[in-house]
């Protein structure tokens, strides 16, 4: 699967600035050309809450489906989403990450990765809070404010090895956890699997290190990030494309378990795992029949 590739949400709202107006008695008021627009920084954050406000505007269409289960109305587009990001994937990011983790030396690529994962445990902390979970909210501040200082700026993970575990946490939970149980499956182009509960977390997940980093984050930067997180899931993509009978199905099942998983802290209801099995026993039955010949074989 793609692994954020583009991650940058395109407003399309027009920016404040300082405009003339003519009152009603005619008279013209200067614009300040002294005065600035707003930053880059703000900029982010009403793309973000653009972004925010599209998804719950989604929301009233995807109440649909079992809880926190598959719902997938829209898989022919969303097979063909699938199918695209994987061509793209594998004549261009995926090359590009075998060649980044072949010549990348394992302290380095171990450090890119610690240091965006450092940054965005800010949003997994924050999220902890707003779950009602300060426990966890303060564990991964913790870690966010170890790693930053005795870590080096994140490149070197000392929390993990003193206790403090990344707690997981993302906006998609946090709606989960203020009732947003039904939510259908979506494929998106060139990023990966989702849900429409679970689309602000790609967002913020993509602005959250330009924000923190603010003018000294660039393109370059941005490139380093996806081609990092790409790597780190190259033996997955390659476990799944050799062992899955539908690659497609594999994700979708494996990312909504995971997104379970995630949402109860780790202990779901074991019944919803009874059921994912089911369901792979039923999809081999229907590509090899009902499995008889196979159990008289053995």
């Amino acid at each position: 699967m793609t692994i954020g590739m583009w991650r940058r949400l395109r407003a399309y709202a027009k920016l404040c600035g300082a405009e003339s107006r003519a009152p009603v008695g005619g008279a013209r008021v200067h614009r300040h050309p002294q005065r600035r627009g707003p930053g880059r920084s703000a900029r982010f954050l009403r793309a973000a809450g653009a972004g925010l406000l599209l998804a719950f505007q989604a929301a009233c269409a995807s109440l649909e489906g079992p809880d926190y289960g598959v719902f997938d109305p829209n898989e022919d587009f969303n097979r063909q989403s699938y199918e695209f990001s994987e061509a793209v994937d594998e004549h261009a990011l995926a090359p590009i990450a075998r060649g980044y983790r072949s010549i990348a030396p394992d302290l380095v690529e171990t450090g890119i990765s610690n240091f965006f994962g450092n940054l965005r445990s800010l949003d997994s902390s924050a999220n902890g809070f707003l779950q009602g979970k300060p426990k966890r909210g303060a564990t991964d501040s913790l870690r966010f404010v170890l790693n930053t200082t005795v870590g080096l700026g994140g490149l070197f993970d000392v929390a993990t090895p003193a206790g403090l575990y990344h707690q997981e946490e993302d906006f998609g939970q946090t709606l989960a956890v203020w009732g947003w149980r039904k939510s259908r499956y979506v494929y998106v182009p060139l990023v990966g699997p989702s849900t429409v509960r679970d689309l602000p977390v790609l967002v913020i997940r993509g602005i959250l290190p330009r924000l923190v980093l603010g003018d000294i984050h660039n393109l370059g930067i941005s490139g380093l990030d996806v081609v990092s997180a790409r790597a780190g899931a190259l033996d997955l993509t390659e476990t799944r494309d050799a062992s899955a009978l539908d690659a497609y199905v594999f994700t979708r099942e494996a990312y909504v378990q995971r997104r379970e998983f995630l949402i109860f802290d780790s202990n779901p209801p074991l019944d919803d795992f009874d059921d994912f099995f089911d369901e792979f026993d039923d999809e081999f039955e229907d590509d090899h029949g009902d499995g008889d010949g196979f159990d008289a074989a053995r």
